[in-house]
This record gives C-alpha cells, sequence and structure tokens, in this order.
C-alpha cells in the first residue's frame, strides 16, 4: 500500500512509508493505504479539481505538486484535504472505510524510529552497498522484495527503505504491476494485454495470468524497478586480470580470466570471430554502442552437435572486459545446468549467477548471468550482450510475454545473439530482410557430416494396439533390432498414450535388453533419464522431451510416425540430431517412418543436407 501525504501548503506525495523521513516539509497521512496505481489516478484527480482544467493523468510518484497560483489560500493543504475525502467517499467501495488524517510522526509509526537505528548500522555494515549490487536493473514485485530482504539479512521496512530511497533519486520507481493502456491493459512485467478483468473496491481492476509462474500480480499491485548506473553499463576494465563486475567489497571482486581448456574446430573459430565482431561492432572507446545504424541482433544457426555455445565464448570475454555485464538464457532449465559448469571451467575466477524456478538464490550480484527464459521478466534494461539458446524451443518459442522481457532486458545500445540448429521462420524472414545477420556454423566439432535421416514408408497406424501385427509389424521391430545393434536406441512416439504400452511391447519382443521410457509429465523423468546418460538402456521410448539437451554416444533413432502433426521440421531436425555427436562416434542412423513423406520430413532432410554441404563448400568436414 502507499500513503498520501499532504503539506500546509497543498503539496501531494506518494510513499509505501506511513513516516516518511525523506519529505522536504511536514505533512500529514491519510490513512488507510492505498494501492498505487488508485492512488496516482487520485492525486491526478485532486489536481485536476484544483487546477480547474481538463489536464487530469497519472500522478507522478516522485514529485510533489508545486502550488503554480501562488496565494489562491482557497486551494492550499486543507483544501487538499477535504477534496481528497469528499473524492474517496464518492466511490460505493470506499465509503464505509474509517479515512483519517494523522501527523506524519504518528506514535502508530513509532517502528520507523527503530527502522532509522537499525539503518545506520546497516551502513556501517556495508549492506545497503550490497542491496545496491543485487537490485540493479531489477524489476521486482512484493515477494521478490521480500525474498530479497532474506538474502540480504534485511527485514522488509528495511528494504521497502532502501528501495524508496532509490526512488527519491531518480534511480529507480515504483510502477502499478498492471496499468491501463486507452481501453485496455497491460502488464509491466511481461506485456500481457490479456487479462482477466474484474470489479474492486476501487473500481476496474485487472490480474495478468501470464506471468503468475513468478507470483501473482495485479492492477493492484506495485513493482520495484531500478536502473542501472552508468559507469557499470560502459566502463571498461583497465586492470589485466580482469576484475569482475561488482563495485561493492562483498559482492567477490575476483581476479578472472578467460582458458579454454580444448581447442575450437575451424567451423568454430569462423563463427567465433564473426561473433566477436557483431559484438565489437559499433563499440566506441569504452564499449559504448554508436551508430543507429549498427545491427542489434544476429542469428547464429548451427548444425546439431555444433559446439555453438563455447563459439561464444570469445565474444563474451571481449564484452567482461569492457566492463559490459552479460547474460546467457535458454528456455529449459537443462540447458543452463547444463552450461554452468562449461563456463566454469573455461572462465576460472568469474563469479556467475544461475537462475532458475528452484535456484536458492536470485539475487547474487555477478558480471555474468544464466538464467531461464522466464527469469528474464525480473530484469529491465540491465544487460548489455544477451546469448539466447534455444530461441526455437518451448517454452519461449511463440510466447509474446517471454519476447517482451528479453526485449525489455536489453539495455539501450545493446546486442542479442540467437543460437539455433532449428531457425523459426519469423527469424529467417527477419535475416532475408536485412533486420538480423546471420552466422553459419554448419559443421560440428568433429569435422565429420551430420548423418542424413532416412524415410521409411509404412502402410498404416503406428499405435500401439496394432503396431506390432502383421508383416509391418515385422518390419517395423527388424529395422529396431538393427538400430540396437549399433547402439542405445531413441524410439520417438507423438502421443503420450504410446510411451508405456510400447515399452511393454518391446520388452516382451527383446527380452536380453534393458528397456524404458519416459516423457513430460512422468513422476520418474529425472531418475530415468539419469540412468539412459549412464547407458543402462537400450532402447528407450520417449516424446519429444529428448530431442534436445541430450547427448548418449553412439545413439541410433527412429522416430514413429514421423508425419505426425506435433513434429513439424525443426522437431525433426533436433531428433536426426542426437546421432553422431561424439568424436569417439561421429556416425549413426536416424529413422522416420511414417506413412507420407510430409513437407515437415522432407523440409527437415533438406535443412541437414544442405548444412552438410556448405560445410564441404567451406571445407569444413571430408565427406
Amino acid at each position: 500500500m502507499f500513503y498520501v501525504f499532504v503539506a500546509d501548503s497543498g503539496e501531494m506525495t506518494l510513499s509505501p512509508l506511513i513516516d516518511d523521513k525523506h519529505l522536504a516539509e511536514e505533512a500529514e497521512v491519510l490513512r488507510p493505504g492505498l494501492p498505487l496505481s488508485f492512488a496516482q489516478s487520485l492525486l491526478g484527480e485532486i489536481d485536476e479539481q484544483r487546477q480547474g482544467s481538463g489536464r487530469g493523468g497519472v500522478w507522478p510518484l516522485w514529485g510533489g505538486y508545486s502550488r503554480e497560483r501562488g496565494e489562491d489560500k482557497k486551494r492550499d493543504g486543507a483544501w487538499v484535504k477535504r477534496a481528497m475525502l469528499r473524492t474517496l467517499k464518492g466511490y460505493p467501495g470506499l465509503r464505509d472505510q474509517n479515512w483519517r488524517w494523522e501527523k506524519g510522526n504518528s506514535p502508530e509509526t513509532s517502528w520507523q524510529n527503530e527502522l532509522k537505528d537499525n539503518l545506520g548500522s546497516i551502513t556501517d555494515k556495508e549492506r545497503v552497498g550490497d542491496f545496491l549490487a543485487r537490485t540493479e536493473g531489477r524489476l521486482l514485485a512484493k515477494a521478490d522484495l521480500q525474498r530479497l530482504g532474506q538474502e540480504c539479512r534485511l527485514s522488509y521496512p528495511e528494504i521497502l527503505n532502501l528501495c524508496h530511497e532509490q526512488v527519491g533519486k531518480g534511480d529507480a520507481q515504483w510502477i502499478p504491476a498492471v496499468t491501463r493502456i486507452g481501453k485496455g491493459w497491460r502488464c509491466e512485467r511481461c506485456g500481457e494485454t490479456k487479462v482477466e478483468e474484474w470489479i474492486s473496491i476501487y473500481g476496474p481492476a485487472a490480474t495478468c495470468p501470464a506471468c503468475t509462474a513468478l507470483g501473482a500480480v495485479s492492477s493492484l499491485h506495485e513493482l520495484y524497478r531500478s536502473g542501472a548506473p552508468f559507469q557499470t553499463m560502459f566502463s571498461p576494465s583497465t586492470e589485466s586480470d580482469h576484475l569482475s563486475y561488482s563495485s561493492f567489497s562483498d559482492c567477490g571482486n575476483m581476479a578472472w580470466e578467460f582458458s579454454p581448456r580444448w581447442e575450437l574446430s575451424p567451423a568454430q573459430k569462423l563463427a567465433a570471430q564473426q561473433v566477436l565482431e557483431f559484438v565489437k561492432e559499433g563499440a566506441g572507446e569504452r564499449g559504448v554502442i554508436q551508430g543507429r545504424n549498427v545491427e542489434k541482433e544476429v542469428l547464429l544457426w548451427a548444425a546439431c552437435g555444433a559446439g555453438k555455445t563455447e563459439v561464444c565464448f570469445p565474444a563474451t570475454a571481449w564484452a567482461l572486459e569492457q566492463g559490459k555485464k552479460v547474460l546467457f538464457a535458454a528456455p529449459r532449465q537443462d540447458v543452463v545446468l547444463d552450461v554452468a559448469p562449461r563456463l566454469q571451467g573455461d572462465f576460472p575466477g568469474l563469479k556467475l549467477s544461475v537462475l532458475t524456478g528452484t535456484s536458492q538464490e536470485r539475487f547474487t550480484p555477478a558480471p555474468f548471468v544464466l538464467a531461464t527464459t522466464h527469469q528474464i521478466l525480473r530484469f529491465y534494461q540491465a544487460f548489455d550482450l544477451i546469448f539466447l539458446d534455444e530461441m526455437d524451443a518451448f517454452p519461449y518459442y511463440g510466447s509474446t510475454a517471454l519476447a517482451w522481457g528479453m526485449e525489455r532486458a536489453l539495455r539501450t545500445g545493446g546486442k542479442r545473439v540467437y543460437l539455433t540448429a532449428t531457425p523459426s521462420r519469423e527469424s529467417l524472414e527477419k535475416v532475408k530482410a536485412g533486420r538480423m545477420e546471420l552466422i553459419r556454423l554448419a559443421a560440428r566439432h568433429h569435422g565429420k557430416a551430420v548423418p542424413l535421416p532416412q524415410w521409411r514408408k509404412i502402410g498404416g497406424s503406428m499405435a500401439p494396439e496394432h503396431g506390432c501385427s502383421g508383416e509391418q509389424g515385422e518390419k517395423v521391430l527388424q529395422w529396431l533390432k538393427e538400430l540396437a545393434l549399433w547402439g542405445p536406441v531413441l524410439l520417438f512416439v507423438p502421443k503420450i498414450s504410446w510411451v508405456n504400452p510400447w515399452v511393454e511391447i518391446l520388452k516382451k519382443e527383446f527380452p536380453q535388453w534393458s528397456i524404458s521410457g519416459s516423457y513430460s509429465a512422468d513422476p520418474n523423468r529425472t531418475e530415468k533419464i539419469a540412468a539412459l546418460r549412464e547407458g543402462r538402456f537400450r532402447i528407450f521410448v520417449c516424446t519429444s522431451i529428448l530431442e534436445r539437451g541430450v547427448t548418449l554416444p553412439n545413439a541410433q533413432i527412429m522416430v514413429l510416425e514421423a508425419d505426425h502433426g506435433v513434429f513439424d521440421e525443426r522437431a525433426l531436425v533436433q531428433m536426426a540430431g542426437r546421432v553422431g555427436r561424439t568424436r569417439e562416434n561421429p556416425t549413426g542412423n536416424a529413422f522416420f517412418l511414417s506413412r507420407q513423406k510430409s513437407a515437415a520430413i522432407a523440409k527437415a532432410i533438406y535443412w541437414i543436407k544442405e548444412q552438410n554441404e556448405l560445410a564441404f563448400a567451406q571445407g569444413l568436414i571430408d565427406n
């Protein structure tokens, strides 16, 4: 809740603190408090009445009313307080509230005096600096601020006071979580406009349904939005041993170095140089992005298993040297957790902040942040360089909310690098239109071609109730046996309901092998996939949950009913890309089984073939 303060001069101010010590003059406070959005609207309405004009609008939180009509004694503080009570009682849901004006130093707010003493000791311990480092470039709801308090060892009132101090200095803002946009609404955390509207005691209100995973917010809630200081955004390091980003002594100021554990392949070196040039382009002597025509987005289109993550490390090192803040984001948690140790290995001493839905700490200050795309909604103009992996994957692909968050997390003049083996139609159209640059990483790190999938025609349904019957069933089982003799088989099926029945069928047909399966809602999914990685299964039946992020030595692939609508060309490329990923086993087989060769199947095979041809033409593969 926010409180309205009115001085004798008629100046009006809003504050989340019931006894705000930062006011320029003594004032009375209206009790009880009000939601920020309603309070801003109320002050705007009172100001309109006082001005006698049709100005209206939303009242700014960080400015008070200055008397423009000088000697008009009828519009002083007493008039404002009467007008405000009269206006509040005009709302049916508010007229019975116990509205009252109290002195700012009311005995009921004696806790504030205690708070002031506490803040003195906080300053002595440099915990204020810790707070600033943890909140820089953040967009936080009340629950986030409460959790921040736990990490900083501060009470919620102390956190609130520190936040409002930054607002008073102009370094942060309080904003309604859901705001009016014309006749509609917009969530200021995720940009969603399709909200759930309802009637509150303060009038029409709205709740955002799109970002509830981060905690529900409505138009009656507020967000704390903190900016980033200029020197953090642009100042390069002048130390030869690269100090990690932080101006606060307890944030780690650790020396780091870029020390790759293995050499990049020729294809990776070429792509890495192009990414580095893109990131450097338009940067001035102090790393400031200049020139309005410099493209801020590039698409790194890589072959499956090409090692695109490590390709970004040289550009990352350069950006960190310039004092820039870097984000590596991915839609799925397992990708984030997989990248973290690789970064720590190649950047010894670099402080990382790893943010997923299960992270114990969410406010660790660090120059490099690894996060799932949902966590990016808690940032605002925080990063100079963003790498987004798997831009075409669920839940990022098709989500306007996550795209909004990614856009708002980038600072002015910042750059984005999109990483994918299966670009979306929209991204390719942007490349064609010249609105996004394109970098190709056509060869895998081991210098061998990506095995080309084979389409094999089947005559009927592969549903488990009749998929193994007759001549067709015998043929499928024979193909599956051939694959299993080469190595572990991932058997992809289009429906969750097919997984367990196919597991039982195959256990009866191949009792000599260990066989299992899983799907997204499987309660034992984590344990089964861990066992799969350890090589404990010969055949593993699954849905598209394993189309990405899994590398199995000598893996073989079969996709049942590959022409099903759930398998688009991107999914099929990713599934086929599980084959031949390691230097020890660069070959393998991928079978697409279906009644017809769908457009998606044809396009997936074409994409892989085209990548191989490009890599061969560039001299990056030998076959």
